[in-house]
């Protein structure tokens, strides 16, 4: 290859980011711009960096994000050597889904408004966010599989447009380890992405308690796919595993030094923690001393392992920050223990004013990068395709 390494300058300078050639690891936002945050960024290592937008919330708004600054955050990531997933989330949860195609064509209108802010903003953009959470239980069949084969066709003609042609992907697909949800709408859309030649691949969506999970929901859809596709995984955590805990007592060591009830479980601690934050001495304490956490703290590396595994994997980015609910029950979703920094649980450091680091979660962050890094000196200048 003649003179890499100019070809990666210019490709920087007049292209934003370019794709690594080696599987990477990132950080995700979800759909919160508004903390996209230089400094913490940099913290992570990360060079990867993830979001989604949410179709109904900005039609309704009839947001123009060319001009919100909160996205122009995540849109100028780019331009700083950073690359970008953008996913496209259509919540259908509590609305129907349109059937046949003039009311899908109804329905996707406003992308073509949307399109034009989004596409630049991405290195890899996902046709889709949880089509099989966002939606109605009694509308997963044919409704969804021909809903989003029409959005995936919508941004096709859209690229087929632009001069970059950034790689476009499906999903993401929950929990596909899991027989119950391996329906023949999800084989359909994965047969959908299998038989497009103009999709890279697609996105896996892995919240889980055991390890095997993730083998589950790999070997299933590897052989769903062509040879040259590739599989992200924009999100991960053992979330499902810590909500098995909630009721568990809290350890002793919160009540002995930090003056915790001894009657409380680990809900009400955290139910607590997020209308008054911690010291991270405590924080540190309450996860270290609870054996459902200390024995999983190496998850990140496992995970990495796990993915990596898998010559398909292409990336996965983990969760930023916490974002907690307004009132923590034993039924909530501990999404708040997963993140790299605790900014709701914890006090801001008290020196930097910044979000403090969650307990081991970024260290180990961190130490991945370093190592993958370490035996992945290149780049490329070519993204997936």
């Amino acid at each position: 290859m003649a003179n890499v390494g100019l070809r990666t300058v210019l490709a920087l300078i007049l292209g934003g980011a370019v794709w690594s050639a080696a599987a990477q690891l990132g950080v995700n936002y979800n759909g919160v711009f508004s903390q996209i945050n230089g400094p913490d960024l940099e913290r992570t290592g990360a060079t990867l960096v993830r979001g989604f937008v949410d179709y109904h919330q900005a039609r309704a708004a009839k947001k123009n994000l060319a001009a919100d600054p909160a996205f122009q955050g995540f849109a100028g990531l780019r331009t700083q050597g950073k690359q970008t997933i953008l996913n496209l989330k259509f919540d259908f949860e509590g609305r129907n889904l349109p059937v046949g195609a003039s009311a899908i064509r109804r329905e996707l209108a406003f992308l073509d408004k949307l399109l034009p802010a989004v596409y630049p903003a991405a290195d890899i953009l996902v046709c889709g966010n949880e089509p099989f959470i966002e939606s109605k239980i009694d509308q997963r069949d044919g409704r969804l599989v021909a809903f989003y084969e029409a959005v995936a066709l919508r941004v096709k003609a859209f690229r087929d447009a632009q001069s970059r042609k950034v790689p476009l992907y499906i999903g993401a697909f929950n929990n596909l380890w899991k027989p119950s949800w391996q329906s023949s709408a999800a084989s359909a859309l994965l047969a959908f992405a299998q038989s497009s030649s103009w999709l890279a691949g697609i996105d896996l969506h892995i919240h889980h308690v055991e390890y095997s999970d993730i083998d589950g929901a790999f070997e299933y859809v590897s052989p769903r796919l062509r040879p040259n596709q590739k599989i992200i995984v924009t999100e991960f955590s053992l979330k499902n595993e810590w909500k098995l805990h909630l009721r568990d007592p809290i350890p002793e060591v919160l009540t002995r030094d930090y003056r915790r009830p001894a009657s409380w479980e680990v809900y009400q601690y955290l139910n607590a923690v997020i209308h008054r934050p911690a010291s991270r001495a405590e924080w540190v304490a309450f996860l270290q001393r609870s054996p459902w956490f200390e024995s999983r703290k190496d998850y990140l590396t496992i995970a990495w392992r796990k993915f990596s595994g898998y010559d398909r994997f292409l990336a996965a980015t983990y969760g930023m920050y916490q974002n907690a609910p307004k009132t923590f029950t034993p039924k909530t979703d501990p999404w708040i223990i997963n993140p790299l920094f605790v900014n709701q649980t914890v006090v801001p450091d008290p020196v930097t004013g910044r979000p403090q680091a969650n307990y081991v979660f970024l260290e180990e962050f961190r130490a991945i990068l370093r190592s993958h890094r370490a035996t992945n000196p290149r780049r490329s200048e070519e993204g997936p395709s």
